[in-house]
């Protein structure tokens, strides 16, 4: 029979170590933006980025990943989204200590918005471990892929098709912790945090 931890998370690491993503050879921002641009596969790379020659560089902030929001979105109607707001430690702090609630078999999928900054980042991984009463059950590795400097956010939704459904039953219920992050193909991480969640048989349970 199947062990708990897969009846809880099924792992995605072998589909994150196989998908067939190669990291492009890096090239400095300031040259491709002064490249030929009677080069038409060069200016469908740059459309692809999303980067124009007016490219977002805020000389009062340094970073070069900002992740601005993440919301968990349902597929039933009339849920509202579970936002998490990256503004500040104390933001980051507030999701370890207020757990939110899933409802077992519910549909959900993830939609997070961040900002690049001064530069191309290559190879964007979003990498998120829970664990059970100290007990890692699962470790997700999503693939978001490379993004150009801009003020407007890029969003990312996980999956694009279909829907993430949490486990049901009675040994799936109860609280777990998660620790998340978002690094790049250098290993650079942008950020890292940790929230908790419970899994129960209703949302008011």
């Amino acid at each position: 029979s199947r062990s708990f931890a897969l009846l809880l998370f099924e792992s995605k690491m072998e589909g994150a170590q196989d998908t067939g993503y190669k990291v492009a050879e890096k090239v400095p921002i300031d040259q491709l933006l002064s490249q030929d641009s009677s080069d038409a596969s060069l200016q469908a790379y740059k459309k692809s980025l999303g980067l124009a020659e007016d490219f977002y560089s805020p000389k009062d902030d340094p970073r070069k990943v900002v992740i601005v929001e993440m919301r968990i979105i349902f597929e039933e109607k009339g849920r509202n989204d579970i936002v998490y707001e990256f503004a500040n430690e104390a933001a980051l702090k507030k999701l370890k200590d207020s757990p939110f609630t899933l409802k077992e078999s519910c549909k959900y999928k993830i939609k997070i918005s961040i900002r690049c900054q001064h530069d191309i980042v290559s190879g964007l991984k979003y990498v998120n471990n829970v664990y059970r009463k100290g007990v890692r059950v699962a470790k997700d590795e999503e693939m978001l892929g490379s993004f150009a400097p801009q003020y407007k956010p890029h969003e990312i939704l996980i999956p694009k098709i279909d829907w993430e459904e949490t486990p049901s039953g009675m040994l799936s219920r109860g609280l777990y912790t998660a620790k998340s992050s978002f690094v790049d193909d250098d290993k650079n991480t942008y950020l890292e945090y940790e929230y908790a969640f419970a899994i129960k048989k209703s949302w008011t349970e």
